[in-house]
């Protein structure tokens, strides 16, 4: 059973007594094929997908909200008596605090760049003994992404090191450019 098309300059009349032209008998029914292409081929999925992409590459750009209770003085030093306050513990506890995430840093740093190392060895070994064929390349290019991973996470784990043993905040230059001790600790 049809349903009345509703049109609010004329009233309302039954789709089955209206006359259609030739063409309109012909093709009844395939309204949807010289609608606008955007309409059926699903590009407003695309675009919400776009969207949710869009989004979710400014939160992680935006990153984790900065924790404004750590205080730091001039040139990014850190003013460890402020901080306890700020969070309401004593000096000693944060300091036990400040050296445990030093040792929890040093390790996950020299874990993260024993793993690069061991993914870098595996990719290498990979690269020379699978057979010469036209997936070679792109099978060896499947390892280079954790062996990157591997170094970076050591990097920045080993640059939190850093910063927390010289007690001020430093950029990757700072750490790189350091006359001391390099490795974390």
């Amino acid at each position: 059973m049809r349903r009345a098309v509703e049109n609010p300059r004329e009233p309302a009349v039954e789709a089955s007594s209206r006359r259609r032209s030739f063409f309109g008998k012909i093709f009844h029914g395939t309204g949807w094929l010289v609608a606008a292409p955007f309409v059926w081929s699903g590009a407003h999925r695309i675009k919400r997908g776009w969207s949710l992409i869009g989004d979710l590459w400014g939160a992680l750009r935006a990153g984790p909200p900065r924790d404004n209770r750590f205080m730091t003085a001039d040139r990014g030093a850190f003013d460890i008596a402020a901080t306890a306050v700020s969070y309401g513990v004593p000096v000693d506890q944060l300091e036990a605090w400040l050296a445990a995430r030093r040792r929890q840093t040093a390790r996950i740093a020299y874990a993260a760049f024993a793993l690069a190392w061991l993914f870098l060895l595996g990719w290498i070994w990979h690269a020379l003994a699978s057979p010469w064929m036209a997936t070679r390349f792109t099978s060896a290019l499947y390892f280079l992404p954790f062996c990157a991973l591997f170094f970076l996470v050591a990097f920045y784990n080993a640059l939190l090191n850093y910063q927390i043993r010289s007690g001020r905040l430093a950029n990757w230059r700072d750490y790189l450019a350091t006359p001391g001790g390099f490795w974390p600790n």
